[in-house]
């Protein structure tokens, strides 16, 4: 891909966001009562080629720089939480499998089917399962909880610790077919993201469709030439960010038919409000300035081949202070709503579930603070 391809691509997919900003905010309403994205909206995500933002072109993807990965993401986030999510994780497990499977591997999970129809990989790497070796691969059980988007999915990620002495972590790859997914997303946030768990009893998975958690990527250029949960770093904050813009503009627009008593003087009215409002504003700002900068920072490193560790450990802390100043934004803009903020149905109260739910995501661990002040002790020893 070009230098321009990935602006003419971003640029592409913010109109057509806007242009069917009606089709995904009313699929987010249903996904709420339905647990899952609705299967239309899937395939109109496929068609707008969505979910390969983060594959190697040479496996069929387009992929976008980081930052305009961001722009597009945030877009989707802003005009639906559900749509974005399922945007997010698509992404984020068909570009790892993209990235990191093997040649044989990854030209079997990535052939071209039937109408062009490219793969869909979600799942969870986290080692929840086991595998022992066997003729030519693993025979691999364990349940995998979090698997957002495994109903809709072609294939399933699932981390395993291999039974051999010493085995490493390891994560396979496996047609969705092969696996039991257990229809138990019952939550008060994320209705909508189908977070289902799935289950793998003794199901062989050749090598070719494994490869070490910790291994460096076999293909993809810059954008994979960084730790794989760096890979991910540019998903959840612009989501989040594009949460908390549109609480902003929700709670603007409500803010004038408002009052915190019958009748007391509307919210728009109030100074306390208007503070608020301008304070709520600024800090969105600085959290979206200071995890783009951590982006920009990290991708020229990539692209020169020098990522350092510290510049890992930045990225991750920007991220978490992204995502949580971010949900603070809309849990203190919520409170000036009153009691008609409260119906399950609303928009703000949506977003208000969704981003606390998002905040309890493993990547926004508040251990990305404890690391970077260990760093920060260790340089003046």
């Amino acid at each position: 891909m070009g230098e321009g391809d990935s602006g003419a691509i971003r640029a592409g997919l913010l109109a057509a966001i806007r242009e069917r900003r009606s089709e995904f905010e009313a699929a987010g309403d249903r996904a709420e009562s339905s647990r899952n994205l609705p299967a239309e909206t899937v395939a109109s995500l496929r068609e707008l080629g969505a979910f390969w933002l983060k594959t190697p072109a040479e496996l069929g993807g387009t992929p976008l720089d980081p930052l305009d990965f961001c722009d597009v993401l945030e877009e989707f986030a802003y005009t639906d939480t559900a749509t974005a999510w399922a945007v997010m994780v698509g992404n984020g497990g068909t570009g790892t499998a993209g990235g990191w499977l093997p040649d044989a591997g990854a030209r079997q999970v990535f052939a071209v089917k039937a109408g062009g129809r490219r793969p869909l990989v979600v799942g969870t790497p986290g080692s929840r399962g086991t595998g022992r070796p066997a003729a030519g691969g693993y025979v691999v059980s364990g349940r995998w909880s979090f698997a957002s988007g495994c109903a809709h999915a072609d294939w399933l990620i699932g981390g395993f610790r291999s039974a051999a002495a010493d085995g490493p972590l390891m994560v396979a790859i496996v047609p969705r077919d092969q696996a039991t997914v257990i229809d138990n997303w019952r939550v008060a946030g994320l209705r909508g993201s189908g977070s289902f768990d799935f289950r793998l009893d003794e199901v062989h998975v050749p090598a070719e469709l494994t490869f070490e958690r910790a291994a460096s990527a076999c293909r993809g250029g810059a954008l994979f030439n960084v730790e794989a949960h760096v890979f991910l770093s540019n998903e959840l904050p612009p989501l989040m960010v594009g949460m908390a813009r549109r609480a902003l503009d929700e709670m603007a627009g409500l803010a004038g038919r408002t009052a915190r008593f019958p009748g007391g003087p509307p919210v728009a009215g109030r100074a306390v409000f208007h503070a608020e409002l301008g304070r709520a504003e600024t800090r969105l700002r600085a959290a979206r300035a200071v995890h783009r900068e951590a982006v920009m920072t990290t991708w020229a490193a990539a692209r020169a081949g020098e990522v350092t560790p510290r510049m890992h450990t930045d990225l991750t802390v920007a991220s978490v202070f992204a995502a949580e100043t971010c949900a603070d934004v809309i849990g203190d803009l919520f409170r000036y709503g009153g009691g008609r903020l409260l119906a399950s149905s609303g928009l703000m109260q949506r977003l208000l579930r969704d981003a606390l739910a998002a905040r309890q995501h493993i990547g926004l661990s508040e251990e990305a603070y404890e690391r970077a002040g260990r760093e920060r002790v260790g340089s003046r020893d």
